[in-house]
């Protein structure tokens, strides 16, 4: 073991309670998004810089949605990483179905329990003590250290990630790019599928049902409708030869099922459609006149967001009682940063020695920030812990797994910033 492994390690040992407790108290804090006011997480975070001695910005161009920033420079020049994680949640929705308060932040057999702990305040939490660690070791290290705690991640970005690339490049776009969304520790991930979302709404005259001869029913053009859309998912996608050769190989098959479950595999690499919201019907009798249907397109490597558009509006052709609107402006395209990277070989190797598994290298179902930075011609990784019950009822992290990604990010971060 290299003596700054070492001492990267035995930092790590020393912050293990004090960064327990930040995770557990960060999870305590409702973040929903929606609504969106993330200002007392942020707060939090702000505070523990504060008492570090950390010197940082609060940057809130929507004022309940801050972002924290904070760079240093190190002993000598070289290299920019950047550190990215989000303050915000998915809302914890009924409480009633959560074993108990979904804002515990609870110890339940070996793991931080409550919203968020998975997507993604176990992967922030890594991200703000690498930081504090690396920062103390600053004289032995080259170049330079940026953290960005953003909110609005999980509506989009705008007044997030996407605004401090915007509006301050010089200080976040940087070399590289290391991020903690859940990806299991047996993935690493170096691309994206992206969505493009569509809202469907079906109008017609509507009436009584015992006349169905009146006037088609609204509910029945929007089944046949869905049934026609999902025709997307075969769609053949053209990824580039560096990814397809990647993700055919028996290791990343076996990582990426063992991580995120049997068919994950089919899922990375092809279209998927989903129908996440329908509406329509006032009245079990009457025959519906609107229903409106929200999908969300998932498009992997290799298929771009003016090929769904077209499809979309070729079967839309056959409906002219539908009409259609997309709601993400402007959709990201799927996107992807060189799988052989350094950064990535060097998140497998310290992974593989802390727990005797190789991480292979994958493409994310999620989107994440790291399209921003991908966007701009940065390459950008993510590793981070298990999804598990992410977004569901009962959401919780296990100790062991948030200590081996704070170890994995503290290493690959330090050796990083360690060469020219």
């Amino acid at each position: 073991m290299t003596e700054l492994r070492k001492q990267i390690l035995d930092r790590v040992d020393t912050l293990k309670d004090e960064a327990i407790r930040f995770f557990q108290d960060f999870t305590r804090i409702d973040t929903s998004n929606p609504p969106g006011n993330t200002e007392a997480g942020a707060a939090f975070v702000s505070s523990f810089l504060d008492r570090h001695g950390l010197a940082h910005q609060v940057i809130a161009p929507q004022p309940t949605m801050p972002n924290i920033l904070a760079s240093t420079k190190l002993g000598s020049a070289g290299r920019h990483l950047v550190l990215n994680g989000h303050i915000d949640v998915f809302p914890a929705g009924d409480s009633a179905l959560w074993s108990r308060s979904p804002w515990s932040g609870d110890i339940v057999d070996g793991a931080v329990f409550g919203r968020g702990t998975a997507d993604m305040k176990c992967g922030t939490t890594a991200s703000v003590f690498t930081y504090l660690l690396l920062h103390a070791m600053r004289d032995q290290l080259k170049g330079r250290l940026t953290l960005t705690a953003v909110s609005d991640e999980e509506t989009g970005g705008r007044w997030g990630t996407g605004y401090l690339i915007e509006h301050h490049a010089d200080e976040v776009l940087g070399d590289c790019v290391l991020n903690g969304e859940p990806s299991s520790p047996w993935t690493v991930r170096f691309a994206e599928k992206s969505p493009i979302w569509f809202r469907f709404r079906v109008r017609t005259p509507g009436g009584h049902s015992a006349y169905p001869h009146i006037s088609a029913s609204a509910t029945k053009i929007a089944a046949r409708l869905m049934l026609d859309l999902e025709a997307l998912e075969a769609l053949e996608p053209q990824p580039p030869d560096s990814v397809t050769r990647i993700l055919a190989t028996p290791h990343a098959l076996e990582a990426i099922e063992r991580g995120l479950g049997k068919g994950a595999m089919h899922s990375a690499t092809h279209v998927t459609v989903n129908f996440g919201v329908i509406q329509g019907g006032l009245k079990v009798n009457m025959l519906p006149g609107d229903c409106m249907i929200e999908a969300d397109i998932r498009m992997p490597v290799g298929i771009v967001t003016s090929q769904i558009r077209a499809e979309v509006h070729r079967i839309l052709e056959r409906y002219p009682e539908v009409t259609a609107e997309e709601l993400i402006q402007p959709p990201c395209e799927p996107n992807c940063s060189e799988p052989d990277h350094e950064m990535l070989r060097l998140i497998q190797d310290n992974a593989e020695r802390l727990m005797g598994y190789r991480p292979a290298p994958i493409v994310t179902l999620g989107g994440t920030d790291c399209r921003f930075w991908r966007q701009k011609g940065i390459p950008a990784y993510v590793y981070g812990c298990s999804p598990g019950r992410m977004s569901a009822p009962d959401e919780a992290v296990t100790i062991d797994e948030f200590m081996h990604v704070l170890k994995t990010h503290a290493l690959s971060a330090g050796l990083y910033l360690s060469r020219a």
